[in-house]
C-alpha cells in the first residue's frame, strides 16, 4: 500500500516573522497560520487601533512613544482564552474540529524616571503575541478506493517576546520611543492519516501515516515610535518596525505503519524517518500610522493603517527545501504588499467609571492569488472598569473569521474548503502606584 496522501503545508509567520517547514511541505496552503493578538484588553477591544492612544504598559507593543503618558508606575497582567473552530467541507459533507486554550498573555512593569522637565519612562515585560493553536479534521469514506480515510491535524505553540522599551518627551507635545524585542517560540505540529479497510476489500486492516515537526525559533528586532498631541482634539502617531531576523531549529520525523489481515500473504510493515534542520529568515519592514480624536469628553475614536510588503522576505541561510534563490524568487512572485486597517471607539459612561468599546479589523491575505475570502476579518467588543483610583480591569472579546479554499488532501479529496472562526477573550488588570 502506497502513501495515498500527504497534506502539503508550508507555514510562514512574519510580523512577527517566522518560517516553519517540514520535509514534505509545499508553500501553498497557509502563510500566517495561527492567530496574532497583541497586548492589553483596552487595545484589543478597540480593534487594535491603539497606535495613537498607547497610554499604558501595552505601548511597548503598539507604540513605545506612548509610554511618556504614564505618570506613575504600572504593573500590568493579562490572561487569554481561545476557541478555534475549523469546518472543513467537501461536496455535501462537513467535518468540524474545535480547539480551546487558556494562557497567561502578558505581564509587565512600567516605571517613570524623575526628570527636570518632560517625561521619561521605561518598561520591561513578557508578551504572548501569536498562538499556533489550531486543528483540522476530515473523515470520509473514499468511494473510489473503498476505504475509510481520516485526516487529523493538531498544532500547538506560541510566539512570545521579551521587551525592553523606553520613551521620552522631546517637546510638550512630541514624544519618541523605542522597544527592543527578543522573540522566542515553539511550534509543535502533528499530522495523522488513518486508512481503514472497513468493507474488507483488501488484504490489509489499516494503514497509518504520522508526521511530527517540532520547531524552536528565536529572533530579535526593534520598534521605533513617535506620538504628537493635538491638544484636546487628539493625537497622531507613527511606528516603524525593523525586520525580524529568525533562526529556526527544527526536528522532524515520519512514521508509517500497515497492519495486515490474518489471511494476508504479507507481513505487517513499519518504517520511520527523521532529521534536523536549522535555517534563517528575515521579514520585511513594517510601517504603521494612527490617529485618535476626542469628539466629546467621553467619546474617543481611533484608526490605524499598517503597511507590510511581504514580497521582500528573504532567506538568510540555505532553506531546508530547495535553494535560497528559488525560494526568495517565490516570495517575490507569489506574495504582495498588504495594508491592514483597524478602527476603534470608546464611550465613557458618565458617573459609572465604566468604558464601553468596539472595533473592526481588516487584514488582507499576503498571497497574491488568494481571493477575498482568505482575508481575515475581526470584530471586537469590550469594557473597562475603574475599580478605584489605582486598579483598572479591562475585558476584550475578539471574533475573527476567514476561509481557505482548494485545500488538497489527495487526488480524491482535492478541493476542500475550510471555514475558520476564532473567539478570544482577554482579561487585563493594571495597577498604578
Amino acid at each position: 500500500m502506497e502513501i495515498r496522501m500527504m497534506k502539503f503545508k508550508f507555514i510562514l509567520i512574519i510580523g512577527l516573522a517566522f518560517l516553519f517547514a517540514a520535509p514534505t511541505y509545499a508553500q501553498k496552503e497557509a502563510f500566517f497560520l495561527g492567530s496574532a493578538s497583541g497586548v492589553g484588553g483596552r487595545a484589543l477591544s478597540m480593534g487594535s487601533a491603539y497606535t495613537a492612544i498607547a497610554d499604558d504598559y501595552s505601548a511597548t507593543f503598539w507604540n513605545p512613544a506612548g509610554l511618556t503618558q504614564l505618570r506613575r508606575m504600572e504593573l500590568f497582567t493579562s490572561l487569554s482564552y481561545l476557541r478555534y473552530a475549523n469546518d472543513a467541507t467537501f461536496a455535501d459533507e462537513t467535518n468540524s474540529d474545535k480547539t480551546t486554550k487558556t494562557k497567561l498573555n502578558s505581564i509587565g512593569f512600567a516605571f517613570p524616571i524623575p526628570t527636570y522637565r518632560g517625561s521619561m519612562v521605561f518598561a520591561v515585560g513578557y508578551n504572548k503575541i501569536r498562538n499556533f493553536d489550531a486543528g483540522f479534521l476530515f473523515d470520509r469514506y473514499n468511494t473510489n478506493l473503498n476505504v475509510q480515510q481520516t485526516y487529523n491535524e493538531i498544532e500547538e505553540g506560541d510566539l512570545v517576546n521579551w521587551v525592553l522599551a523606553g520613551a521620552t518627551e522631546l517637546t510638550p507635545n512630541m514624544s519618541v520611543g523605542v522597544s527592543f524585542n527578543l522573540w522566542r517560540g515553539e511550534d509543535d505540529y502533528t499530522w495523522d492519516f488513518l486508512e481503514q479497510d472497513t468493507h474488507n476489500k483488501y488484504y490489509y486492516d489499516n494503514y497509518t501515516y504520522n508526521q511530527q515537526v517540532f520547531t524552536k525559533f528565536q529572533a530579535s528586532n526593534f520598534k521605533l515610535g513617535a506620538l504628537y498631541k493635538l491638544g484636546f482634539l487628539g493625537r497622531l502617531a507613527a511606528t516603524i518596525t525593523t525586520p525580524v531576523k529568525i533562526t529556526a531549529k527544527e526536528k522532524w520525523n515520519e512514521n508509517i505503519s500497515q497492519i495486515e489481515d490474518n489471511d494476508s500473504p504479507d507481513e505487517d510493515y513499519t518504517d520511520s524517518n527523521g532529521g534536523n534542520w536549522e535555517y534563517g529568515l528575515k521579514s520585511s519592514w513594517v510601517f504603521a500610522a494612527g490617529a485618535a480624536f476626542t469628539l466629546l469628553p467621553n467619546i474617543v475614536l481611533s484608526a490605524d493603517v499598517e503597511y507590510n510588503d511581504w514580497a521582500q522576505m528573504r532567506y538568510t541561510t540555505e532553506p531546508p527545501v530547495g535553494n535560497d534563490y528559488s525560494k526568495n524568487l517565490n516570495f517575490k512572485q507569489n506574495f504582495r504588499p498588504t495594508t491592514t486597517i483597524r478602527l476603534g471607539g470608546e464611550f465613557t459612561v458618565p458617573l459609572l467609571k465604566t468604558q464601553l468599546r468596539a472595533g473592526l479589523i481588516r487584514q488582507p491575505s499576503p498571497l497574491l492569488n488568494d481571493s477575498e475570502k482568505a482575508d481575515r476579518n475581526y470584530i471586537t467588543l469590550g469594557c473597562g472598569i475603574l475599580l478605584d483610583k489605582q486598579v483598572k480591569f479591562d475585558v476584550a472579546f475578539v471574533r475573527g473569521w476567514w476561509e481557505k479554499e482548494g485545500i488538497y488532501l489527495s487526488n480524491d479529496f482535492s478541493d476542500i474548503n475550510e471555514k475558520i472562526v476564532t473567539d478570544k477573550i482577554f482579561a487585563t488588570m493594571s495597577i498604578r502606584f
